[in-house]
């Protein structure tokens, strides 16, 4: 079977689209980055020279594959936008050079260059920082002008790009303030790399091998911080005055959902996010934590997030991507700590006890990190009977629960855990109610491990 290249492309009648030049440099693979904005920013003519960043994935090299299909990747779209089915495959080809790590400052020289782009909540930041300073320091060298970075994150990732970049860099200080510009982004979008039983099946569909098929879900959305002529704005991207709103509605509507069905339903067994929107116990308690915990009480905040809520859960529920729990939900320390923690500590402050399932939630998450072990590849892994699954989270925070056990006594696990500072930025021992409502969930999961609270 042919791989995906340029040379096939006309045989097999799919439409040429790559972007005329370089103009952006891209520090990373990851899933966000090239199921999402690549996918976006392609179509508006913004070319990417990528560089990789880390360990080969799953034994193979991502750059290597990408090289061999000349920066090409299959992205299979699946899932409904409203009412609407979308099912539909195409050849992503933002990706014009992949470069090696030791080319960065090459290239600095690209005439057409303006942005660098930088998943600033990838655990591969700490290895793009010094990249980026090599490129800016090149360019600045060069007497070339300054770029503008986009930093995607859901935090505060603008921030912590220039802030890196002026501890590796002070020399450069006057001219990172001056001239380079740091915007907020936001890549809103499910998109996973396909594995390898599913990925094969596509390929013999498709009639060409393809090492690296994304599976994303239709509305997928890229949204900067940044004015007017900083990229080109089109379908799915763009340009906004205060990126703020945009990040609490997700992390309020979407993320804070995510993480309410996450470990509880990986716990009772679930594999998928359509899995437990299929599981009517589950899908009433997500559903009952959003009316009475997610969504703000008044007339006016719940007629503007009913849309957001109907389209958080056809993205859960989605029947043509089977998107694999611990996957999708990846980093749940950093999700929870961004957006269901706010709202707990607001909730409890007003009411002297935390809320009733984002607390259950909170404690069956413990329940599953504490049972994360490295493999002997050092992969972490959490065993569900015979089957070990593959934790995505910082090795970091789960070294820190490796020490803990899923069968210690409840009221030990609540309080070793939530004491960690580390994990949390704080101790939420101080949130009133909150140790002692996770130490029971805790006894009554290990007493029924399909425990879910009542409906009270």
């Amino acid at each position: 079977m042919q791989r995906l290249n340029r040379g096939m492309l006309s045989r097999y009648e799919i439409p040429e689209r790559f972007p005329p030049a370089v103009t952006a440099v891209q520090l990373g693979l990851s899933e966000a980055l090239l199921g999402v904005v690549d996918r976006l920013l392609g179509p508006l003519g913004v070319g990417i020279a990528a560089v990789p960043l880390g360990a080969a994935d799953r034994g193979q090299d991502p750059a290597a594959l990408l090289r061999e299909q000349d920066g090409m990747y299959t992205t299979f779209v699946r899932g409904y936008l409203g009412e609407q089915l979308v099912n539909r495959e195409e050849v992503t080809q933002a990706i014009l050079r992949v470069a090696e790590a030791d080319g960065v400052e090459a290239l600095a020289a690209e005439p057409g260059l303006s942005l660098c782009l930088i998943d600033a909540d990838g655990d591969d930041l700490a290895d793009a920082l010094p990249l980026a300073a090599r490129l800016i320091g090149a360019r600045r060298r060069a007497g070339l002008p300054a770029l503008a970075f986009l930093c995607f994150s859901e935090g505060d990732g603008a921030d912590a790009v220039r802030q890196g970049l002026l501890d590796l860099a002070p020399e450069l200080a006057g001219w990172l303030e001056e001239g380079c510009r740091f915007h907020r982004a936001l890549a809103d979008g499910i998109a996973l790399r396909a594995e390898a039983k599913e990925a094969a099946t596509l390929c013999e569909r498709m009639n060409y091998a393809d090492g690296m098929i994304h599976l994303a879900e239709p509305g997928a959305t890229l949204t900067v911080e940044a004015p007017a002529g900083t990229l080109p704005a089109g379908e799915g991207v763009a340009l906004v005055d205060d990126l703020g709103p945009v990040l609490e509605a997700k992390r309020r509507l979407f993320d804070a959902g995510l993480f309410l069905m996450a470990a509880p339903g990986w716990l009772l067994g679930l594999n998928t996010l359509s899995d437990c929107m299929r599981s009517e116990a589950l899908r009433s308690f997500v559903g009952r934590a959003y009316v009475e915990e997610l969504i703000a009480p008044d007339d006016l905040s719940r007629a503007q997030d009913a849309p957001r809520v109907i389209r958080a859960f056809e993205r859960f529920e989605n029947p043509l991507n089977d998107n694999a729990i611990l996957r999708a939900a990846h980093h749940p320390l950093r999700r929870f700590n961004r957006s269901a923690l706010p709202l707990i500590a607001a909730w409890a402050e007003e009411r002297f006890e935390p809320p009733r399932r984002l607390t259950f939630a909170l404690a069956a998450t413990i329940m599953l990190l504490a049972g994360a072990r490295p493999n002997a590849e050092g992969r972490w892994e959490v065993l569900r009977g015979s089957e070990a699954h593959t934790i995505v989270e910082s090795p970091q925070a789960l070294s820190r629960f490796a020490t803990l056990s899923h069968d210690m006594p409840p009221e030990a696990l609540a309080y070793a855990a939530l004491a960690d500072r580390e994990l949390w930025g704080r101790d939420l021992r101080e949130i009133d109610g909150l140790e002692a409502r996770v130490a029971l969930d805790i006894a009554n999961m290990q007493r029924n491990p399909k425990y879910l609270p009542e409906e009270d």
